[in-house]
């Protein structure tokens, strides 16, 4: 390690559950001077030019870690909580070569799962905490603030670009800084902390980003991974396939709104709008009116590992999805169905297709598992 490496007088504690990025800036606050000045101070780039690219966020080498251990005096536990490798072999799949810069970012855009780039924020907590963006606020999972009941933020109400985002400007925690392509000297100045977010009524969709919340603030538990990964495979069958899928059931208005208005639903990761539509879908559309057909798929389904106690009974469809037999397209609603777990990942099968699945036509069925998440109220 180069003996020109000092340890900073000025170092804040990251904030539980804090981005790398917020971190960084909290470091430029504390100290009074630029982010890009900041990331250099601290070591996290060296010489002239400012490059950190989309992996930033996500991942830091082994050489940087080391660098910024010595500047910083935080320890590796500390920095590798602060980026998305926290998540891996949980929430997030692991990554393929999880040494390589370039890898890390092409796994992150093929997963569309997290935004390295841009988060989404809540303006009510930024100025609670004093500014500190929260890592889980990068993935697709975060689409409301159940605290303040709203829907978060994921572009600037000035200029619409992105918030949060890695870039060279003059930005920080507080202000969008990003510049406009098409006036390169105008730098957007509008305040985060005050913009208004849309307003958040649905006590389904609040008890949905409630439950997603524990899931990912406990991102290695036993049965994380399977949730998710179900949830995600009928998100995009909602939609790549919308066409079969049941309409939005009834919600609050500006989602309603929003749907209607979409152009392309496949873009959901910038927009938590669309996201809680298609969840909203996934968890209670086409659902009938029995209570014994609502009970079947309650939330407190999510508290539960998802797979069955007995080798001779098929995990159950706990989210809604397309029937993946051949040539059958039928909407499989939540409760219905069942799920069956393959090399290419989980497959939804709809009534009619479970005896295949039971026959061993679309793979094993896994083995039980022991544990399982811990009931929420």
């Amino acid at each position: 390690m180069p003996t020109s490496l000092r340890r900073l007088a000025l170092v804040p504690e990251p904030y539980p559950g804090e981005s790398l990025l917020s971190w960084v800036d909290a470091l430029a606050g504390l100290n009074r001077i630029s982010r890009l000045q900041a990331l250099h101070l601290s070591s996290f780039v060296r010489g002239s030019a400012y490059r950190p690219g989309a992996y930033f966020v996500a991942y830091l080498p082994t050489e940087v870690m080391a660098r910024v251990q010595v500047t910083t005096g935080l320890s590796a536990g500390q920095l590798h909580r602060i980026t998305l490798m926290h998540y891996a072999d949980g929430v997030l799949p692991s990554p393929p070569s999880p040494t390589h810069r370039r890898g890390i970012a092409i796994w992150l855009h093929r997963l569309q799962l997290a935004q390295p780039i841009r988060s989404r924020a809540c303006p009510a907590c930024l100025r609670e905490n004093g500014g500190r963006w929260l890592l889980r606020w990068r993935l697709i999972w975060s689409f409301a603030c159940v605290r303040h009941r709203v829907f978060l933020l994921s572009a600037c109400h000035g200029c619409g670009q992105g918030l949060h985002e890695v870039l060279r400007g003059p930005a920080t925690s507080e202000v969008c800084g990003q510049t406009d392509w098409h006036r390169p000297v105008y730098v957007c100045q509008r305040s985060i902390w005050r913009m208004r977010p849309p307003r958040l009524s649905d006590a389904h969709l609040l008890e949905c980003q409630r439950r997603l919340d524990d899931v990912v603030d406990h991102p290695h538990r036993p049965g994380s991974t399977d949730i998710l990964r179900t949830l995600h495979l009928a998100l995009d069958d909602v939609s790549h396939y919308n066409g079969c899928a049941p309409s939005l059931p009834d919600t609050d208005a500006v989602l309603h709104q929003r749907w209607q208005g979409h152009s392309d639903v496949s873009w959901y990761l910038d927009d938590p709008l669309l996201t809680a539509a298609l969840i909203k879908i996934a968890t209670v559309g086409g659902l009938a009116a029995s209570q014994e057909v609502y009970a079947q798929v309650s939330m407190a389904s999510w508290s539960t590992d998802g797979f069955p106690r007995t080798t001779d009974v098929l995990p159950v469809n706990r989210f809604g999805g397309l029937c993946r037999a051949t040539a059958c397209l039928a909407w499989v609603p939540p409760g219905q169905g069942v799920v069956v777990h393959t090399k290419r990942g989980p497959l939804v099968l709809c009534p009619t297709h479970v005896d295949d699945a039971k026959s061993g036509s679309y793979g094993s069925v896994p083995p039980p598992i022991a544990e399982s998440f811990a009931s929420r109220p």
